[in-house]
C-alpha cells in the first residue's frame, strides 16, 4: 500500500516564513533545492535509542535498554521495512546497550553494554562484538571489556587499524539519582584495540583520563569527575571528539598514531547568551521574551569538516551560582581551537514555535533539549541534522559554509528521537535520514530528493512567530478555511484558522488566532471540539469531572455569548459524578438549532460504551444513547478506548472518531484502533444502543500511530483528520478522502 510522505520544501512559502529566523543564507553558485520526505514510521518492539547502519544501507540496528537487545531492521526498501529477530545482548541476564556502531566493511556490530552499575557496584562494562552479514541471524564474535559505565562509542579506522572509542561515563548514580558524586569514580576515555577481528595483533585497552587536563581548564564544572557522554571521528580519522556534559567540556583525542591515543586538548563548551528571546516561564503560553546564559553541555556531537564540529545543546546540569542554565536551546559549531563558528541562538526554538513544536511545559527547564546531531553529504552537499528530545523534531540544515549555515527544513519525528543515523552509499541511490524515538519505540525514514521532495501529506505552519501553536483537539470549517481549538495546553482558549488554499501543495497556514474572552477576560477552559454556525462558533469544553462539561458559544470575534452545563437529569446518568470522562467533541446540524455531542467514554467507564449527546436549544431538550467501543486486543485496560470527535454530514450521519491509548506514550506498537465509524443522526433516542458503520480505519490504510486522533472535519467532499500533539510534537493533518 502507499505510505504517507511528510515535506516542508513542499511548502516553500512556508519555510520563506521562517527565514526572517534562519541564518543568511550562504553565498552559492546554486541554492541548494534537495530536501527530504518521510517514508515510513515504523513501530517497534520496546524503546529506541541509539541506532546505527550497515555502510550498504540495508539493515539499520538500534539498542533497547529496556529490553536489553539489539534491534534489527531490514531497509532493503525503505519504504517497507521488515522487523528481524531481535538480538539479546544481555550477559547472564544482565546489562543495558547504550551504543551500537558498525565496521566499515559491515561486517562487525560493536555494541557497548553497561553492567547495572550504580554506587555501591562498580561493575565493568563490555563491548559486544557480532558478525552482522546475516542480519537474519546475527552471531556473536567476543566480548572485551572495559571500564564502568560505557556510553557512546564510535570507531576509527578499518580492518587491522580498526579501533573503538569509548566514552566511560561511570553514573556513579546514588539513591536521589544524583549522578555525580565529587570524583568518587571518575570518568575517562577508552580507546579498544579491534585489530584482531581482520588478523592483526590488537593494541589492547588505552585508557585516557581526564581529570588533570580538566582541573586546568577554567571554568570546568566537576574537574574532578569527568563524564563523556559522545564519541564523534573527524572526517579524516585523526581526531575523536568527545563530549563532556556535566563539565560542560569537549575532549580532543588525537588517533594518528594506529595504536597509541592521545589526549590532544580539552575545550570549554562555555556558554549561550539570550536576551529577550527566550521563553523561560511554564505558564502555557509561548512568548520568547526572556534572557538567560546557558551552559552548552552539550550531549551529541558530529563533525561537519575536518576543523568543525556541531554541538547538540541540551544540558544536564542544575542552575549555578551564577544563575547559568543549564543547556543552550539549540546546537553550536565550534572549531578544535574551541572558538565559536557559529551558534544557532534564537533559531532553533523559533522554528519549533512556527511549526507546532515548542514544548512550553520545558520553558523553565531546558525548552527544546537539543540531544541529537548527525552530519552527512546528501546531494553532494554536506548537512547537519539536528534533533529535538522534547519538541519531536529533526532540524535539516546545508553547512557548506559552517560560518552561514541554511535552514533547509523542519521534519516531526516520533515522540523523543534520541539516535539519529545516515545512509548515504546504497547501490540503489537513496539517501536517507534516520531517527530512533525512546518515548513512543518508533523508528523515522526520510529519503532525500536532490529536486526537492515530492508533495505529500501537508505541514502546518504559523504565518509569523506571533502565532505559536499546538494540542489540535477539534476541528470546524467555514467551507473555506477550517477552524481549530487546542485543550488546555494554552492557558487562554482561543480559536486558530487553517488557510487550506495550498494543502494540494503540502502547505496549510494558520493565518489568524482569535482569543477567547468572558466579560472582556481571558476564557481558560479545555477546549476538545468546536462547531461553526452562522453566528460565531460552538465550543464544546472537557470538564476535570462531571458538572464541569460545558458548551461555550462565542461570536466571531471569540467573545463568550452563552455558557451551558450539562443538566442534573444527563449527570445523574453517570456512575460515578467524579468522572473525568467528558466532552470530546461537539457539531451542529445546518440551521444552528440542534448540537450533537460526543463523550469521550461514557457514564460507566467499566463498560465499553460512550455515550452521544443531542441538544435541541431551542427547547433545551436533552437526548442521550449509547455507543458501542471496541476493545484492544492485548490490554483493554491499558489501551482503553474512547471517542475524539463528532461530525454530522450533509447526508445525516455522525462521524465518530475512536481511538485506543496505543501510540505516543501508550508506545506506537500499541496502536489499534484509529477508526472513523458512522451512526444514523436520526437513530440517536433516548437510551437507544447505536449501530456503527466502520467509514476509514487510519491505523490499517495509513499507518497512523499517534495516541490522540483528536479532530475530524469534512471539507470540500473529504475528510481530514489530525491529532493532538499534547503542545509539541509531530502535527499530523491527514486528507482520508471521501467519508
Amino acid at each position: 500500500m502507499p505510505l504517507f510522505r511528510l515535506t516542508a520544501p513542499a511548502f516553500a512559502s512556508a519555510l520563506t516564513l521562517a527565514a526572517a529566523f534562519a541564518a543568511p543564507t550562504p553565498a552559492l553558485a546554486a541554492p541548494p533545492t534537495g530536501s527530504f520526505a518521510m517514508v515510513h514510521h515504523l513501530p517497534v518492539d520496546g524503546v529506541a535509542e541509539i541506532i546505527a547502519a550497515t555502510p550498504d544501507g540495508r539493515t539499520l540496528l538500534y539498542t533497547s535498554a529496556d529490553a536489553g537487545a539489539l534491534g534489527v531492521v531490514d531497509i532493503s526498501d525503505p519504504a517497507r521495512p521488515l522487523i528481524l529477530p531481535r538480538v539479546d545482548v544481555r550477559l547472564g541476564g544482565v546489562g543495558e546497550p547504550t551504543s551500537v556502531a558498525v565496521t566499515p566493511d559491515g561486517r562487525h556490530a560493536v555494541v557497548a553494554l553497561r553492567m547495572d552499575d550504580d554506587v555501591a557496584n562498580a561493575r565493568r562494562g563490555f563491548l559486544r562484538i557480532y558478525d552482522v552479514r546475516n542480519p537474519q541471524a546475527v552471531r556473536h564474535v567476543k566480548d572485551v571489556s572495559v571500564g564502568i559505565g560505557p556510553d557512546s562509542l564510535a570507531l576509527a579506522g578499518r580492518g587491522n587499524t580498526l579501533r573503538a572509542i569509548v566514552a566511560i561515563e561511570d553514573e556513579e548514580t546514588d539513591a536521589k539519582g544524583d549522578a555525580t558524586l565529587d570524583g568518587r569514580r571518575p570518568g575517562r576515555i577508552d580507546v579498544v584495540g579491534l585489530q584482531d577481528l581482520y588478523g592483526g595483533t590488537s593494541s589492547g585497552l588505552q585508557s585516557i583520563e581526564l581529570v588533570d587536563a580538566l582541573k586546568a581548564l577554567p571554568g570546568a564544572i566537576y574537574p574532578q569527575d569527568p563524564q563523556p557522554e559522545f564519541v564523534s571521528i573527524s572526517p579524516d580519522g585523526r581526531i575523536a571528539a568527545v563530549t563532556l556534559q556535566e563539565n560542560n567540556a569537549v575532549a580532543l583525542v588525537d588517533l594518528r598514531h594506529p595504536r597509541q591515543a592521545r589526549l590532544l586538548r580539552v575545550l570549554p563548551a562555555g556558554t549561550v547568551e539570550r536576551r529577550g528571546n527566550a521563553d523561560l516561564q511554564r505558564d502555557k503560553e509561548i512568548n520568547f521574551k526572556d534572557s538567560f546564559s546557558g551552559r552548552r553541555e552539550p550531549d551529541a556531537v558530529t563533525w561537519v569538516s575536518k576543523e568543525v564540529f556541531a554541538l547538540a545543546n541540551e544540558g544536564d546540569g542544575k542552575k549555578g551560582a551564577d544563575n547559568s542554565l543549564p543547556g543552550g536551546r539549540g546546537f553550536t559549531l565550534m572549531n578544535t581551537r574551541g572558538a565559536v563558528v557559529y551558534e544557532t541562538g534564537e533559531r532553533t526554538e523559533q522554528h519549533a514555535a512556527l511549526f507546532g513544536h515548542y514544548p512550553d511545559h520545558r520553558s523553565a527547564a531546558k525548552g527544546v533539549e537539543i540531544e541529537g546531531v548527525t552530519s552527512a553529504r546528501f546531494g553532494g552537499r554536506p548537512h547537519l541534522l539536528v534533533g529535538s528530545e522534547r519538541g519531536s523534531f529533526l532540524e535539516v540544515y546545508e553547512v557548506s559554509d559552517p560560518k552561514q549555515p541554511r535552514f533547509v527544513q523542519l521534519l516531526p519525528t516520533g515522540l523523543s528521537p534520541e539516535g539519529l543515523t545516515t545512509v548515504t552509499r546504497r547501490a540503489d541511490g537513496q539517501q536517507l535520514a534516520v531517527t530512533a524515538n525512546e518515548v513512543d519505540g518508533s523508528i523515522n525514514l526520510y529519503r532525500f530528493h536532490a529536486n526537492g521532495a515530492p508533495v505529500g501529506e501537508p505541514q502546518i505552519a504559523a504565518r509569523d512567530a506571533g502565532m505559536p501553536w499546538g494540542a489540535l483537539s477539534g476541528l470546524a470549517t467555514d467551507g473555506s478555511h477550517l477552524y481549530a481549538v487546542p485543550d488546555n495546553a494554552f492557558a487562554q482558549s482561543r480559536i486558530w484558522r487553517l488557510n487550506m488554499a495550498e494543502a494540494a501543495q503540502g502547505r496549510v497556514v494558520i493565518d489568524q488566532v482569535t482569543p477567547l474572552t468572558d466579560n472582556g477576560q481571558p476564557l481558560k477552559v479545555d477546549p476538545e471540539g468546536i462547531a461553526r454556525v452562522a453566528d460565531g462558533f460552538w465550543i464544546a469544553s472537557e470538564g476535570a469531572t462531571v458538572d464541569g462539561n460545558e458548551l461555550i458559544k462565542v461570536d466571531t470575534a471569540g467573545a463568550v455569548q452563552q455558557r451551558i452545563k450539562l443538566p442534573a437529569s444527563v449527570q445523574a446518568k453517570f456512575a460515578n459524578a467524579k468522572t473525568g470522562t467528558g466532552y470530546e467533541g461537539v457539531t451542529a446540524s445546518a440551521d444552528g438549532q440542534t448540537l450533537y455531542m460526543a463523550i469521550q467514554r461514557g457514564y460507566d467507564l467499566s463498560r465499553p460504551r460512550a455515550a452521544i449527546l443531542k441538544l435541541h436549544l431551542p427547547t433545551m431538550t436533552w437526548t442521550s444513547a449509547l455507543y458501542p467501543l471496541e476493545q484492544h486486543s492485548k490490554d483493554a485496560k491499558t489501551y482503553w478506548m474512547g471517542l475524539s470527535e463528532i461530525q454530522l454530514t450533509e447526508d445525516g450521519r455522525l462521524l465518530l472518531l475512536e481511538r485506543d491509548k496505543g501510540g505516543g506514550e501508550g508506545r506506537a506498537i500499541h496502536a489499534e484502533v484509529k477508526r472513523v465509524y458512522s451512526v444514523n443522526a436520526a437513530d440517536v433516542a433516548e437510551g437507544a444502543v447505536l449501530k456503527k458503520t466502520l467509514v476509514k480505519d487510519l491505523r490499517k490504510d495509513f499507518q497512523w500511530l499517534h495516541e490522540k486522533a483528536e479532530g475530524m472535519v469534512v471539507f470540500k467532499g473529504d475528510l481530514w483528520v489530525v491529532n493532538d500533539n499534547d503542545g509539541a510534537g509531530w502535527t499530523r493533518l491527514l486528507n482520508a478522502g471521501k467519508p
